[in-house]
Order: C-alpha cells, then sequence, then structure tokens
C-alpha cells in the first residue's frame, strides 16, 4: 500500500515537471536526466533487494548457455569468441555465459555500476562478469564503434533518461549487420504511474516499434529506417517485447 502511494505521488511529480517544462522536455533534454537523477535512488533500493534474493545458481553460473532468443542471431566466423555488450545490466548480467558451449566475451555496463559492486560485495557474491560504469547514452566515448557482435539489453533501456540517443549509440557500437536486441516488459511507464526510473513506454503497433511517455511518442522503425532493419515480436502473451536492430 506504501509502495503504490509512493508510485502514484512520485509519478505525479515526474508528469508535473514534464508538463511544466513541455517545451523542453524532448527526448534530448535536460527535463529527463533530473528526472532519472532522482528516481535513481529507488532504483537502487529494488536492487538491493534483489541481490539478497539472488539465485546465485541461475545468474552466476559460469557455464549457462546463451538465451534462444539471442543465440541465433549470431554470425562469427568458426573459431571465434562472441563479443557481447549488455547495456544496463544491473549488478549482474542475465546474460548465459557460454554460446553453444564456447565462453563469450561479455562487457556488462550500468551508470549505477559502483553501487551495485558495493551490494555484490556486502553479500559476498563474486559474478562472472562484473558489471562497470556505463551509460547508455554515451556509449561511443567509451567502446568503438562496429565492436561488438551483439548489443543487448533487458528492462533496461526503459530507464534511461534518452532511450533514443541510447539506441543511437547502441547501434554504433554493434558490427555491420549484426543485431542490437531489447527484451522488454510491455508499457512499464503507465505500469508503474511514471515513478522512479520508469518514465517510458515500450511497445509494438501494426509491426512498429514505439517508445512513449506523458509527452511524447517515436516510432522508431521510422527515426531508424536509414541505420537499421527493425522488428518487433510480442512474447509471453503480451508482457514482453522483444525487438531486434539489424544494422545497416
Amino acid at each position: 500500500m506504501v509502495k503504490k502511494l509512493f508510485e502514484i505521488l512520485n509519478g505525479a511529480f515526474n508528469r508535473l515537471i514534464l508538463r511544466l517544462f513541455s517545451s523542453r522536455s524532448g527526448t534530448g533534454s535536460g527535463v529527463h536526466k533530473f528526472i532519472w537523477n532522482i528516481g535513481k535512488k529507488s532504483e537502487v533500493y529494488y536492487q538491493e533487494n534483489f541481490v539478497k534474493n539472488l539465485d546465485v545458481n541461475l545468474f552466476c553460473n559460469p557455464d549457462s548457455e546463451l538465451q534462444d532468443y539471442i543465440k541465433n542471431l549470431i554470425y562469427i566466423p568458426n573459431g571465434s569468441v562472441p563479443k557481447i555488450l549488455d547495456v544496463g545490466a544491473g549488478p549482474v548480467t542475465m546474460l548465459g555465459k557460454k554460446w553453444n558451449g564456447k565462453l563469450i566475451d561479455i562487457t556488462a555496463v550500468d551508470p549505477l555500476a559502483i553501487k551495485y559492486n558495493e551490494i555484490l560485495n556486502k553479500n559476498n557474491i563474486q559474478p562472472p562478469v562484473r558489471t562497470q560504469v556505463g551509460y547508455a547514452e554515451k556509449l561511443t566515448e567509451q567502446f568503438d564503434e562496429n565492436s561488438f557482435d551483439i548489443v543487448h539489453a533487458i528492462n533496461s533501456l526503459d530507464h534511461c533518461f534518452n532511450p533514443v540517443e541510447a539506441l543511437r549509440q547502441m547501434l554504433k557500437v554493434v558490427k555491420r549487420d549484426s543485431y542490437v536486441v531489447l527484451y522488454h516488459s510491455t508499457n512499464e511507464g503507465i505500469r508503474h504511474n511514471y515513478s522512479g526510473l520508469h518514465q517510458w513506454n515500450f511497445y509494438e503497433d501494426s509491426g512498429c516499434f514505439f517508445i512513449n511517455n506523458s509527452k511524447m511518442q517515436i516510432n522508431i522503425n521510422k527515426e531508424f529506417e536509414s541505420k537499421a532493419v527493425v522488428n518487433s515480436k510480442m512474447m509471453d502473451g503480451g508482457v514482453y517485447l522483444l525487438v531486434t536492430l539489424k544494422k545497416k
């Protein structure tokens, strides 16, 4: 009850900020970053509880296989090691650590990585892949362009202060003819009353991938039609949305 009340009040505050600064609330404005900076405390609190109840055998298993929705999108020369960037990975990347039995070169980034690693150390958890500090909106400041076989995000891009710029950056660092892969719950902003970091909705309509919030709507297929082939697929009865962007 208290949590729900907080969501309602925090969401109302966030929507008020967007309304007051509507002329400056484009995806690249400082308004969204202001809201994000307020909301990140609630995300750290959520992840603290997540780590306390973490299934170590599931998420920290070095022999776990890469998820099916990703593994068939990797096309590399025989004998090569797949390089995957996991964006907004949280305390522990949820990616499997092997591809057809071969170890994967995984890089996991998250803007809150310092705090998350403190939480892991406090709980004596040593994951096979440590998350390092990295912003989805600034990937090219950290990594070379055309350097990853897959760039992935699960339930994280809708937490960004600028998910459209995050997608641009993800497409820049993935190799040509390779994939950016997104797996997200649909309409998280609406579901959480736009509280905390839940500022965006991801959904599919008429075959197109859309991102919106209480002030704007972006058709990602049109936004990126010159840069990528975008495909969307509803998963698990419409609870999740799988999006692939194949870089041109």
